[in-house]
């Protein structure tokens, strides 16, 4: 217990100290200040974000129809358009006004409901034709209510009725713990990717350099995979964190701007059992994927050696987080495949919490899936142990994984 102790701090030390991972968390620390405050100073101020001169676009309304009071319900409308109002001239006169720079756009209505849209480029964001079509609908309709004797405030009064729609959820809201979903998964996803890898390559730096053999004479091999997994790892929590309560503590002190923004329900509605069920998987699912990356790292003579030997652990969790994204986004998230992946130990980090996350999974499956994924932990622990033992004698060209199998077997 003593070496454990001694080979995590040792590890957890030389990561929180490290001037990369706190200029990375600061960093971090200061993109989410700037996002969450933004909105407070944004209400009061006006800041913007300009990158040289904005131009007003213009936009020719060509009304061969003659639609009565037209030009005034338009212009009052796109008041955020430098509109000329005409009666003259045809499709190819504006089309070619468009051409010459003359205007950004142009709109030719032939009658009361149809028209036609001309721009030289149309833009991703380009609300303007849609705008027409929307308030022609609404002219007509107005002149036409009022051939009935309605008087405008008894036009406007029906124009503008709504349903009113009161939801009861029993059990999950999908659309919200969607995100919440998405959130853990791609934590769990970087965090394996960045320090499980770091382990790996500890470890192969060590082999490397030959001080793992100086180690090996002095501590346990299990106190010292152990201890550079679990002090890694934990350095990787205290980050993570670190970020997750300075987020919250961002967003509560600007709940007032935030309140009906996406970032505020993304820190928010969390019930306990989510977030019991975060922190195990979470938890479980680094522990795992950790324990191989290192025991992997052992295997390797040199750093360059590390992306070959860990990429197969790393397809298991790329897999994971892809298909389970995709069944999540296409609503089919208790498909017979997802039901399978949220059993296997590999990917069952992601798949059974996205499960549980959108309703579908129950307290007794979520609680086989846990069973199965410590035993799982466990069993590859040992196996990783069993592993670095055999890695750190090897040394030249990384083994094959029949060759591996060998030497556990003679092991």
């Amino acid at each position: 217990m003593k070496q454990f102790l001694a080979v995590f701090k040792f590890e957890y030390l030389n990561f929180i100290k490290n001037k990369i991972f706190i200029f990375l968390t600061a960093a971090i620390a200061v993109i989410i200040a700037v996002i969450a405050f933004y909105p407070r100073f944004s209400s009061s101020t006006d800041i913007s974000l300009n990158f040289g001169k904005q131009e007003t676009p213009s936009l020719l309304v060509m009304d061969k129809a003659n639609v009565i009071g037209l030009e005034e319900i338009i212009k009052s409308t796109l008041k955020d358009i430098d509109i000329t109002f005409t009666t003259d001239g045809d499709e190819n006169s504006a089309k070619l006004s468009v051409e010459n720079k003359e205007y950004s756009s142009a709109v030719v209505i032939t009658s009361p409901l149809e028209y036609t849209y001309i721009v030289e480029n149309l833009g991703l964001y380009d609300t303007t034709e849609q705008n027409i079509g929307n308030i022609l609908l609404s002219h007509y309709k107005t002149i036409e209510l009022q051939k009935y004797g309605l008087s405008m405030e008894e036009i406007v009064d029906f124009s503008t009725l709504t349903v009113k729609a009161n939801s009861v959820i029993v059990g999950q809201d999908q659309a919200q713990n969607f995100m919440h979903a998405y959130i853990l998964m791609m934590v769990l996803y970087i965090t394996v990717l960045v320090y499980g890898q770091i382990v790996a390559q500890n470890v192969a730096n060590e082999k490397s350099s030959r001080a793992m053999e100086l180690l090996i004479t002095s501590a346990d091999p299990k106190n010292l995979i152990f201890g550079k997994v679990l002090g890694t790892g934990f350095a990787g929590l205290t980050q993570m964190a670190i970020i997750l309560v300075w987020g919250i503590l961002c967003v509560a002190i600007n709940k007032d701007y935030l309140i009906d923004s996406n970032m505020f329900s993304m820190f928010t509605g969390f019930s306990a059992s989510m977030i019991i069920y975060t922190i195990v998987f979470f938890l479980l699912g680094f522990l795992l994927y950790a324990f191989l990356l290192g025991a992997m790292g052992s295997m390797a003579s040199k750093l360059e050696d590390v992306g070959t030997l860990t990429m197969p652990v790393m397809i298991f969790l790329i897999i994971g987080f892809v298909v389970t994204i995709s069944f999540m986004s296409s609503g089919n998230i208790d498909s017979g495949l997802i039901k399978i992946l949220s059993y296997f130990p590999f990917t069952s980090p992601m798949a059974m919490f996205a499960r549980i996350s959108m309703g579908t999974a129950t307290t007794i499956q979520a609680i086989i899936s846990i069973v199965i994924l410590i035993i799982s932990i466990v069993g590859v622990g040992y196996l990783a142990v069993a592993i670095y033992r055999i890695g750190i004698l090897m040394y030249g060209k990384p083994p094959k994984f029949n060759e591996i199998v060998r030497a556990l077997k003679k092991k």
